[in-house]
């Protein structure tokens, strides 16, 4: 099974592509040109979507890591086997006599 390499991107990339797209689709309202306010305001936003998307980014990947770790314990053989209720009543008798 092959590893596809996964592809990082930074919240300063993120917030760039976020901004740019954010004008394009300003510009193509035929609006009048933006303020200073408003080209700060545009930035600003864009700053917290990409800190969104860089964490939500790093969530999936976590979770994707973790299901193919379990998946590969599962299938070597590793990790915690849970014993039946009956192993452990039988156990704890055992320990009782």
């Amino acid at each position: 099974m092959e590893k596809a390499k996964t592809q990082k991107s930074s919240k300063k990339a993120l917030r760039s592509l976020i901004n740019d797209s954010l004008q394009q689709s300003l510009n193509t309202l035929e609006l009048p040109q933006s303020s200073k306010k408003a080209k700060k305001l545009l930035h600003r936003s864009a700053k917290k979507l990409a800190i969104i998307f860089a964490d939500a980014m790093k969530r999936e990947e976590k979770k994707k890591k973790k299901a193919e770790k379990f998946m590969e314990d599962a299938v070597s053989g590793k990790g915690k086997k849970k014993s039946s209720k009956q192993v452990k009543l039988e156990k704890h008798a055992e320990l009782a006599s």
